[in-house]
């Protein structure tokens, strides 16, 4: 990442392979319904060659539109969140432990979502991209014709970044809390046979997506043929404002 040109391969590979990917229209019809009146979905509806055109790179004025301090690593964007969470005197919240469980729904054949605020919350009765349809709760995330089991898949998760419970997220932390999400959500201790179900989803998990509604932020990642995690696409959307999202990339 230390290369400009590298770095700008990396990105422009990633875009290309991310825009329009179930994955990416999987965030939109989440996008719906956790920002709405905003027309997310329209306004992102461009090819990869239009989305850029809607993106900035990482610099002081790219990082306040985020709302977050944001710098490079060696494998993406790395996000502060100090402003947001004191880690060292704010234990992570085990999620059986909160209110309500999130359920994982499929709203396109190789990608699922996970909403841990308010598994209603991207729903939209009308129009737009089709909403998520609950998983039964014995149902494995099967593939779609075609694909076998190792085949890749993406996840969209809806989630406070703060219960990441740590102070910096780079792409590796985002990752594994991504995972945990995954495995809280697909496994039940209760269930043995949950655990396949969760093993599968986290095996094929190439894509991931986290949008914090609170902080108006989305962060995007993938992993590299390495299968190292790299994130390379962030977005923050302004409520009061009409203007689509900026995206922000290394």
């Amino acid at each position: 990442m230390t290369d400009p040109g590298r770095r700008r391969a990396l990105a422009d590979a990633f875009m290309i392979e991310f825009v329009g990917s179930t994955t990416w229209r999987a965030m939109l019809a989440v996008l719906e319904g956790a920002f709405p009146g905003l027309g997310m979905a329209a306004a992102l509806s461009g090819r990869a060659d239009e989305i850029r055109g809607m993106t900035d790179g990482l610099d002081r004025t790219a990082s306040s539109k985020l709302g977050l301090p944001t710098w490079l690593d060696d494998a993406g964007m790395v996000f502060d969140l100090s402003a947001h969470l004191n880690a060292r005197n704010a234990p992570r919240t085990p999620m059986r432990a909160r209110p309500a469980q999130p359920r994982a729904s499929r709203p396109y054949a190789g990608a699922f979502v996970i909403d841990t605020l308010d598994p209603l919350r991207y729903h939209r009765a009308v129009g737009g991209p089709r909403a998520p349809r609950d998983l039964p709760d014995d149902a494995a995330l099967t593939a779609p014709s075609g694909m076998g089991e190792d085949d890749d898949s993406g996840v969209v998760i809806v989630a406070n970044l703060t219960s990441a419970g740590v102070r910096v997220l780079d792409s590796l932390t985002l990752w594994r809390y991504a995972g945990r999400v995954v495995t809280d959500t697909l496994h039940e201790p209760s269930r043995p046979r949950t655990r396949a179900r969760a093993r599968r989803a986290l095996r094929a998990l190439r894509r991931v997506v986290v949008i914090d509604p609170d902080l108006g932020v989305g962060l995007c990642l993938q992993t590299d043929p390495g299968h190292a995690p790299r994130c390379l696409l962030a977005f923050g959307v302004d409520r009061a404002d009409d203007a689509p999202p900026r995206f922000v990339r290394p």
